[in-house]
């Protein structure tokens, strides 16, 4: 549980940064601030998924609260700072979290908690008060793109009241309804109809200068009787059918999450927070009726790469296994040419194939599925055409110049793509152009070999998969190895002697490809050059191009996302290096874990128990990009536990 003091909340700004995230199971979410006030424009307690799980609506930002004529709203607009998070005498995150605010004469405990797949938040009110009053609730609905903002004109809505039940209907959507329910309390209609000019500062720091506006058409107010205790139900939801207590839909949840840790079997504390964490991507796929890994929150949907390396993490450790089948055959639907999909676009159109490496880690998500879950047959039946496939289309030639070479390594790519990692381009120009042959896919090309020498013993596939990976690997230890920096050029055939986190790959997949002669002098220039904290830097900190902070304009930002900017996924292929490359030493895993436990930090700032996509490459001490992303919580849970706990 996260819980911050009164004294703790004191300061707006460090604590308007702050938020608590919660996912529905169906790529909608509940996200706001530990104040109760916006701070980026994807804050809000209910984002629908119409199309599981993208098309993300933000339908219901918050509600203010008044309370014997006390005012208790939080929020910075584009012209003032309307602060009144002082009554704020506590919050709480322990799978849904907890206002509790105090005044002279009231106390107010409020939770928020989304239904598991369903679009639909429940909020619960239990409010006492010394004197005869009125509470008032006030809630900002919208209906816009949850990384969008609105105007006036936008917030067009018909209008009805049916008993309890207060239904919006936007007119850009006559098929939706917004249902919003009240337990008690009588509808008052509010004479200003907008609140007006909301100011995200964090989106403002990254070059979106828009403000916001929401429809306030109403507000609900509630009779309070002298030393009466009262319980309200608040409910928004756009289903047919929906729960009307909401004590119980929110204990419903937490009891959920409680599950998850026991199914788990895991007793660290760090790791039972990183299990609650993961149920956070996982995600129903309405395309396929199967689970998906939503990349990171609050704005990325399914990516193939992400997926196959947040895959261990999220549900082999977690021992969620049926989701993880459902998962591999859902990619394995969308194979095509010997690719998996590299993204599944917001909109709900066809997916991009983009990708040289996602259908590489694919074969790294299956031997990881035989390992935890002793289930060799699903693969093999299911599956295993699938590998196939990949392994023909990469020997030959598939998209995006995708091929092995005569030296058996695989070449990818022109100067005008980017199909790895690496892969931002902006204004036509590639920012890490990283074609010919790229170290961390040839390392995942030998281990993808090994395992289908594995697994084609039990197939009857005749193909002597052993001969090429030992081919792979002869021509890998000719090529890449790099005498003048003691490590492995980022790419070859053309090269570049970069040095960056990508080698780490070939120390840590489960077929060693480097030569063990050389692993020690590369993992120390890992460690001296790359190593920050919450993960690896994306170039040397000694690069004469090295850029120490993610900020300012796309343009800016674009141009640091992968020329040193930290990123936390790595701290997975890290630990399995440090490992590898330590395993003779007795304190390794106290080192790991050492290292490890020093995210305990990071989970209490920035999105609460969550794990950023990036931090800035100088110093990692600031959240940025996705508050919470898939493949950093997946890769620290898992190589915390292959390398300390198991």
């Amino acid at each position: 549980m996260y819980k911050f003091t009164k004294e703790e909340l004191k300061d707006f700004k460090i604590n308007n940064g702050k938020c608590y995230s919660m996912a529905n199971g169906i790529g909608g979410y509940s996200s706001g601030s530990i104040i109760n006030s916006f701070n980026r424009k994807h804050y809000g307690y209910l984002i629908a998924s119409l199309k599981a799980p993208v098309n993300r609506m933000m339908l219901l930002g918050k509600i203010d609260e008044t309370i014997c004529n006390t005012s208790l709203e939080c929020q910075e607009y584009i012209d003032s700072i309307i602060d009144h998070h002082d009554r704020l005498a506590e919050f709480t995150y322990d799978a849904y979290p907890t206002f509790t605010y105090r005044g002279k004469d009231f106390e107010i405990i409020k939770r928020i908690a989304p239904v598991y797949g369903e679009n639909t938040v429940a909020i619960s009110y239990i409010v006492t008060s010394k004197i005869d009053t009125t509470l008032s609730l006030k809630p900002l609905f919208n209906y816009r793109d949850h990384g969008d903002a609105s105007d006036i004109k936008d917030l067009e809505f018909d209008h009805k009241i049916k008993d309890n039940l207060y239904i919006l209907t936007p007119k850009k959507n006559q098929d939706l309804d917004i249902k919003f329910y009240f337990s008690d309390g009588k509808i008052i209609e509010n004479e200003e109809k907008y609140t007006k000019g909301l100011y995200y500062p964090y989106d403002f720091e990254t070059g979106d200068d828009r403000i916001d506006h929401y429809y306030t058409p109403i507000s609900i107010s509630i009779d309070l009787k002298k030393n009466e205790k009262k319980m309200i139900s608040i409910i928004c939801s756009i289903e047919k059918e929906f729960s009307l207590d909401a004590d119980k839909m929110i204990k419903d949840y937490k009891e959920r999450i409680d599950s998850l840790k026991v199914k788990s079997g895991l007793t660290d504390e760090l790791a039972l927070n990183l299990v609650w964490s993961c149920d956070s991507f996982i995600t129903k796929r309405e395309s396929t009726k199967l689970k998906t890994i939503l990349a990171g929150l609050p704005w990325f949907t399914d990516w193939g790469r992400d997926t196959m390396i947040a895959f261990t993490g999220l549900t082999l450790v977690t021992k969620r296994f049926d989701e993880a089948k459902e998962i591999l055959k859902s990619f394995a639907i969308y194979e095509k040419n010997g690719l998996i999909p590299n993204m599944f676009p917001d909109d709900g159109s066809e997916p991009m194939y983009n990708t040289v490496d996602a259908s590489l880690w694919y074969f790294y998500a299956c031997y990881k599925y035989i390992e935890y879950a002793g289930d060799k047959k699903f693969i093999l039946e299911e599956i295993y055409p699938t590998l196939q496939n990949i392994i023909y289309a990469y020997s030959h030639k598939t998209d995006n110049n995708i091929h092995m070479d005569s030296d058996y390594l695989i070449s990818c790519g022109d100067k005008d793509t980017q199909i790895t990692w690496m892969d931002v381009k902006t204004n036509g120009i590639a920012i890490t152009p990283r074609f010919g042959k790229p170290v961390e896919i040839n390392a995942l090309w030998y281990n993808a070999l090994r395992i289908m020498d594995e697994l084609s013993k039990d197939a009857n596939d005749p193909t002597n998969y052993l001969e090429m990976s030992l081919r792979v690997k002869e021509s890998f230890n000719e090529k890449f190895y790099c005498k003048e920096t003691g490590c492995l050029y980022d790419t070859v055939d053309p090269y570049d002697s970069k040095v960056r986190p990508n080698q780490c790959f070939a120390l840590s997949l489960p077929f060693k490809v480097v030569d063990e002669n050389n692993v020690c002098g590369i993992f120390d220039c890992i460690t001296k050059e790359l190593y920050n904290v919450y993960g690896l830097r994306s170039l040397s900190i000694h690069d004469k191009e090295f850029k120490p902070k993610y900020e300012g304009s796309l343009w800016d930002r674009d141009r640091a996302y992968h020329m040193g900017t930290t990123w936390g996924f790595l701290i997975g292929t890290y630990f399995d290096a440090y490992a590898y490359v330590n395993k003779k030493n007795p304190k390794v895993k106290d080192e790991i874990n050492a290292m490890a436990h020093k995210f305990e930090k990071h989970l209490n700032e920035g999105c609460l128990n969550g794990i950023a996509e990036i931090f800035d490459g100088d110093i990692a001490n600031r959240t940025r990009g996705c508050y919470n992303q898939a493949w950093s919580v997946g890769e620290l849970l898992r190589s915390y536990y292959e390398n300390v706990l198991k």
